[in-house]
């Protein structure tokens, strides 16, 4: 079974072999990358000319006149994509060696028990350092966020718990999410907020990737600890700003929410993080 990889970069030169060499030990070989790349001015793309001269597998590499950044770049790889299955991809993480075949097998699995369904399945990630040095088995844990939370859509517009890296969907998610509208607060919330209103998810409990952190992550693993509560009332601007955020993103799936029962979900959770 053919699974199309979606990988967006910019300037990736540092961590990119790495993120190859773990896409080429996959278990599951059958499977092609499909790059945006947004303009990288470093080694990037002599990297991928040399990954395919190495290992005999054609990249597709898409660019733009101007820079799109990471959620339009991924919004078109997603629209000239067409495999049965297709995964997001990160430029600077490693994938563990059976993250295609476990979560394919997943995500055919609950297409069985739900035909004619967008389905998307996700799984949880190991945190690591710049180095690859584990700083948590868990991003569950080290964020302090429940993957339950995509049945519920209060909760997963408030917490997340599944970065799009960890995603694996069918094509039926396409029309479903297509075109990104501009309340998204990136593609992937927006995804998995449309496929669990109007699709299936089922998740692994296993990580399915090392997710590298470091100085320059457009999104990362966020340590919960005792003095998140008091972290985000410093910093108002940027709460204000976030909640606003879903807000916008909530109107945007329906005017049947309701903005006070978010902010009383946003409450309930922000105390179970710190208690």
């Amino acid at each position: 079974m053919k699974v199309e990889i979606l990988l967006a970069t910019y300037n990736s030169e540092k961590y990119l072999r790495e993120l190859l060499d773990s896409l080429v030990a996959q278990a599951h070989t059958n499977w092609e990358l499909l790059v945006h790349d947004d303009g990288s001015d470093d080694q990037t793309i002599t990297i991928f000319k040399e990954f395919e001269e190495l290992h005999d597998r054609t990249v597709k590499i898409y660019r733009s006149n101007k820079r799109l950044g990471p959620m339009r770049s991924f919004e078109y790889l997603l629209k000239n994509s067409s495999a049965d299955y297709l995964m997001f991809c990160d430029q600077d993480d490693v994938w563990l060696p059976h993250k295609i075949e476990e979560s394919l097998a997943c995500i055919q699995q609950l297409e069985r028990r739900n035909p004619d369904k967008a389905a998307l399945v996700f799984s949880d990630l190991e945190v690591v350092d710049e180095q690859l040095n584990t700083i948590n088995p868990s991003f569950w844990n080290y964020s302090k966020v429940n993957p339950e939370n995509v049945y519920d859509t209060y909760k997963l517009l408030i917490n997340n718990p599944a970065p799009g890296c960890t995603y694996i969907m069918n094509k039926k998610v396409k029309p479903l999410v297509l075109p990104f509208p501009e309340q998204a607060r990136m593609h992937d919330w927006w995804i998995i907020l449309k496929v669990a209103e109007s699709g299936v998810i089922d998740y692994l409990k296993k990580p399915g990737l090392l997710y590298r952190q470091h100085q320059q992550n457009e999104v990362g693993a966020e340590a919960i600890k005792k003095t998140y509560l008091f972290s985000r009332m410093a910093n108002l601007s940027l709460t204000i700003k976030r909640n606003k955020e879903s807000y916008q993103m909530m109107k945007c799936l329906s005017n049947d929410y309701s903005l006070l029962k978010l902010f009383w979900y946003k409450l309930r959770i922000s105390l179970a993080k710190i208690l």
